[in-house]
C-alpha cells in the first residue's frame, strides 16, 4: 500500500534529522530547541489538531460529494484559527510580555505550530480522500526539505530558532505544492456552517485534550529537568524523548491511517458490531508491528549509538532511551489499537481521563515520590504517565467489544518477539558497530518473520498465498 512508504522514509528522516541536528547544536542548544519543539506540538495539538480528527471522522469522499458544507466548514476554521493565532503572536511581542524564552524562539515555534497543525489537517484530507499517491508526495517533500533546511541552519548558524524556522518552510513549500490537488472548491464563508463547526468541537474537544496533556507531559519534564540540572541534561533527556515520540508517533499515525479508514467503512457498510469486530482483530496487528520495533530497537541501541548518535550524547542517549521505550510503545499500542472503539462511537470522553490520570502520575513522581532522585526520574514519571494511560484506555475499550482480541495470535506475537530476542541479543558488543547493526537488524527481520508466518498469526501466511495467487494470474 502506497501509505505505508512514507511512514518508513518519515521515520528513517526522523532518526536522520533528530541526531544531525543534535549533532550540529550541541546538547545546551539541542536542549533550547527541544522546549521550542515541544511547544511546537503544543500549539499544534491545542488550537489546529481537532481540524485533523474532525477531517478524520466526517471527511469522506461520500461526504465530499453529499457534504460539502463539512469541507467549508474545516477550511474556514483552518483560515480563521491561523489568521487569529498569527493575530494574537504579533500582539504579546508587541506587548512586551515576558515568557522567558527568546522572542523569536517562542515565536518561529508558535508559528511552526501553526504550519504542523495545517499540515497534519491537509494529510488528513488526502487520506480520507486516498490520494495516497498525494499524501505521500506531501510527506516526502516536507522531510526532504527539512533535512537540508533544519539541519543546514544548525550547522551554519547554531541557532535553535533558525532551525525551527527552516522546520516551518520546509512544511509552507510542501503544502504549497499539493494546494491543488487536495482542494474541493475556492474558501467560501457562505459554504460553512455553524452548526457543522459545533459538532465537530463537541465530537473533537476531548480528543484534544488528551492529546494536549500528552504533548504536556514531555514539556513539563524537559522544562522541569532543565531547571534543576540544567540545559545540557535536558538536551540529553530531549533527543532521547524526541526521537521516540516521532518514531511511535508515526507509527501509530501509520497504524491509524491504514486500520480506522477501514473500520469506518466497514461501520458504513455492515454495522457497528462488524466494525468492532475488525478493532479486536486490529489489536493483534498494532501488537503484531509495535512489540518487535520497541524491542529491536532496545536490542540495537549499543550498536545504534556508537555508530550514529554524537559523541556528546553517548551514555546519557542509551541511558533515557532504555527508560522511556515503554512508554512510547504504550502510546502507539493506546492510540492505534484502543483509542479507534471510541472514535467509531463517538464516545471521546475516555481519552482525557486516561491521560488526566497519566499526568497526575507523571507529577506525583517528579515532585512527590523520590524513588530515583537524579535527572532520570523524569524519564520514568514519563513512561510511568503513558503506561496508566494506556491501562485505562485498554480496560474501557476492551469493555466495549463484543469479543476480546484473540489470545493465541497476541501469544504467538510475544513469542516471535522473544526468539528475535534470543536471536539478537549475542551480538551485542561483539562487533564492529556497522557489521553489528546490520547483522542484528537482518537476523531479527528474519526470524521474526519467520516464526509469525510459520504460526500463521492474524492468518497472515494464508492472505500472502491468496495475494501471490491473484498476481500470477
Amino acid at each position: 500500500m502506497t501509505v505505508l512508504l512514507p511512514f518508513v522514509v518519515n521515520a528513517g528522516l526522523n532518526f536522520v534529522l533528530g541526531l544531525l541536528i543534535a549533532y550540529c547544536l550541541g546538547p545546551a542548544a539541542f536542549g533550547l530547541y527541544a522546549i521550542g519543539a515541544a511547544i511546537v506540538v503544543l500549539v499544534n495539538t491545542t488550537l489546529l489538531d481537532w481540524l485533523r480528527i474532525s477531517a478524520i471522522r466526517f471527511y469522506s469522499l461520500s461526504a465530499r460529494e453529499t457534504q460539502p458544507e463539512i469541507r467549508a466548514t474545516l477550511d474556514l476554521l483552518a483560515a480563521g484559527i491561523s489568521i487569529a493565532l498569527s493575530g494574537l503572536l504579533v500582539a504579546a511581542i508587541a506587548a512586551g510580555i515576558d515568557f522567558r524564552l527568546p522572542a523569536m524562539l517562542l515565536a518561529a515555534s508558535v508559528l511552526g505550530g501553526m504550519g504542523a497543525g495545517l499540515f497534519d489537517y491537509h494529510g488528513a484530507i488526502a487520506r480520507a480522500r486516498f490520494l495516497d499517491a498525494v499524501y505521500a508526495k506531501l510527506i516526502f517533500v516536507k522531510n526532504l526539505l527539512a533535512l537540508v533546511l533544519m539541519v543546514g541552519g544548525a550547522w551554519i548558524t547554531g541557532d535553535p530558532t533558525t532551525v525551527l524556522l527552516g522546520g516551518l518552510l520546509s512544511v509552507a513549500v510542501a503544502l504549497l505544492l499539493v494546494r491543488r490537488a487536495l482542494a474541493d472548491a475556492p474558501l467560501s464563508l457562505s459554504g460553512a456552517r455553524k452548526e457543522v463547526a459545533w459538532s465537530f468541537l463537541l465530537y473533537s474537544v476531548p480528543l484534544i485534550g488528551s492529546n494536549a496533556i500528552y504533548s504536556l507531559i514531555p514539556l513539563i519534564n524537559r522544562s522541569l529537568l532543565a531547571g534543576a540540572h540544567g540545559f545540557a541534561e535536558a538536551g540529553y533527556f530531549s533527543l532521547a524523548s524526541d526521537m521516540g515520540l516521532k518514531l511511535f508517533g508515526t507509527l501509530a499515525s501509520t497504524l491509524e491511517i491504514v486500520l480506522l479508514r477501514e473500520v469506518i467503512r466497514l461501520d458504513e457498510h455492515r454495522g457497528r458490531e462488524a466494525a468492532l469486530r475488525q478493532i479486536a482483530q486490529n489489536v493483534v496487528i498494532v501488537l503484531m508491528v509495535t512489540l518487535p520495533i520497541a524491542a529491536g530497537l532496545w536490542l540495537v541501541l549499543p550498536a545504534f549509538e556508537r555508530l550514529l548518535v554524537p559523541q556528546s550524547f553517548r551514555g546519557h542517549f542509551s541511558d533515557y532511551l532504555t527508560i522511556l521505550l515503554p512508554g512510547f510503545m504504550a502510546l502507539t499500542i493506546s492510540q492505534a489499537a484502543f483509542i479507534p472503539v471510541f472514535l467509531l462511537g463517538k464516545r471521546t470522553g475516555i481519552a482525557p481521563l486516561a491521560t488526566g490520570l497519566g499526568l497526575a502520575c507523571n507529577l506525583f513522581l517528579a515532585f512527590v515520590v523520590g524513588i530515583v532522585n537524579g535527572p532520570q526520574r523524569y524519564a520514568y514519571a514519563q513512561t510511568s504517565a503513558f503506561l496508566v494511560a494506556l491501562a485505562v484506555t485498554a480496560i474501557a475499550a476492551l469493555r466495549s467489544m463484543p469479543k476480546s482480541p484473540p489470545l493465541r495470535d497476541m501469544l504467538c506475537v510475544v513469542l516471535a518477539v522473544i526468539l528475535m530476542a534470543a536471536a539478537v541479543w549475542p551480538l551485542s558488543g561483539r562487533l564492529a558497530a556497522p557489521l553489528e547493526l546490520a547483522l542484528q537488524i537482518a537476523i531479527g527481520i528474519a526470524v521474526y518473520a519467520a516464526v509469525v508466518l510459520g504460526l500463521d498469526v492474524t492468518r497472515l501466511r494464508s492472505k500472502l498465498k491468496l495475494w501471490y495467487a491473484l498476481r500470477r494470474r
